[in-house]
């Protein structure tokens, strides 16, 4: 076929309008079978630094869900190592209150009892994920228990008749005067009452001593106790004139070993979001832990009634307070789960995003292929007969 001047033109324009219809048909061939717009940034260059924004965006959001599934995973086997601990609790507060109702101690070999709890105690409390030790704090690498070192505390009690509000004075402090504790003073009167005294004691920075009063299990007292966990001998004497030393028994430590926790005073962290990086967890600190830990050393040491007395004390203080430890797992837990549904919800908008910039409607690709198809073979029809034009054909 030979272009003349006079079809010079109109054959241009055509085969222009072939080559445009061509090529799109390639396009649309190519994103129909691949699914996607473009095989590069460059075709979809209008669009290319968004995309480039959102993949970046979701690249960091996937991190912090990686994150947030690690420290989930922390939490439930704390969680699961705490809940062993209550019923490890619950089950020798049952065995020292058949002991101690009976004078049985001996006869039920709650030493025995005592020490494979403390193993127990141990193992849950060293319990590791990935190669970390979860109730260490911030140290990771080292086991936060080590019970060979467990003091057992050096105490100073008193029995309370009948309610936790009695007087010092029924104590034997009948003279108004101070103690003073590892080198601090605490002022008392005959009319502060024994719960008061322990307030004033455990409001003082740091406190020099422990000081509760707690039921007396088996009978209708209570007791006011006062004790040293450091594994030293408590430093405790009368400066003020007064008498309450006096009325205070004295169950001295039969250990002077270090404390049992090799951990730390931080908290596990972990970035869950672009400003905010959450503390979670607990460690083997916890005053739950250290009066489980002591009541089972006590126990696991001794068959005497007061002291089993006292072992008893330490664990009902365990078992009310081991579920605030729980508790705070779980609001911890469930403060991960927030942040996780907001990072959940980011990731389907932007993979959306994503699939609406790379992503073809593949039903509707093929048909607009189709359209084109038509088109391109219109245009060669056109070609073709814009060929025959002639002064000769158009006389006929």
């Amino acid at each position: 076929m030979v272009t003349r001047v006079a079809t010079f033109t109109s054959h241009t324009l055509l085969s222009n309008l072939a080559l445009s219809n061509a090529a799109k048909l390639t396009d649309l061939s190519n994103q129909s079978a691949s699914g996607y717009k473009s095989r590069s940034y460059a075709g979809i260059a209008s669009d290319t630094q968004q995309l480039l924004n959102i993949e970046g965006s979701l690249t960091r959001n996937d991190q912090y869900l990686n994150n947030i599934t690690q420290v989930k995973l922390r939490l439930q086997n704390m969680e699961s190592a705490t809940d062993s601990l209550t019923d490890i609790a619950t089950r020798m507060k049952t065995l020292l209150l058949q002991g101690l109702s009976n004078s049985q101690a001996s006869d039920l070999n709650l030493d025995e009892e005592g020490n494979q709890a403390l193993d127990q105690v141990t193992s849950l409390l060293n319990t590791t994920l990935d190669g970390r030790y979860l109730f260490g704090g911030g140290t990771t690498d080292t086991a936060p228990v080590n019970l060979a070192a467990a003091p057992l505390p050096d105490t100073y009690f008193a029995t309370v008749a009948g309610s936790d509000s009695a007087t010092l004075g029924a104590l034997g402090g009948t003279t108004a005067g101070s103690l003073d504790i590892n080198g601090q003073t605490i002022a008392y009167t005959p009319g502060m009452t024994a719960k008061a005294l322990a307030n004033a004691i455990n409001s003082l920075s740091p406190p020099p001593a422990i000081a509760s009063v707690r039921a007396d299990v088996g009978t209708p007292n209570y007791r006011l106790v006062i004790e040293d966990f450091s594994g030293n001998a408590m430093a405790i004497s009368e400066t003020g004139g007064g008498n309450l030393l006096d009325g205070l028994s004295h169950n001295p430590a039969p250990s002077t070993d270090a404390g049992y926790y090799q951990g730390d005073q931080k908290q596990l962290s972990a970035r869950i979001d672009e400003d905010y990086s959450i503390k979670y967890g607990v460690r083997a600190d916890d005053p739950a832990f250290a009066s489980l830990i002591s009541g089972l050393q006590i126990m696991s040491k001794t068959t005497d009634e007061t002291s089993l007395r006292i072992a008893l004390g330490h664990i009902e203080y365990a078992i009310d307070n081991l579920p605030n430890v729980t508790s705070k797992i779980g609001i911890d837990t469930k403060n991960v789960e927030t942040v996780e549904s907001q990072h959940q919800d980011f990731s389907v908008f932007a993979n959306n995003a994503i699939s609406d910039i790379e992503n073809v409607d593949v039903p509707l690709t093929l048909a607009e292929l189709e359209q084109y198809n038509t088109a391109l073979q219109a245009s060669f029809l056109a070609i073709s007969k814009s060929a025959d034009n002639s002064l000769v054909n158009y006389l006929r």
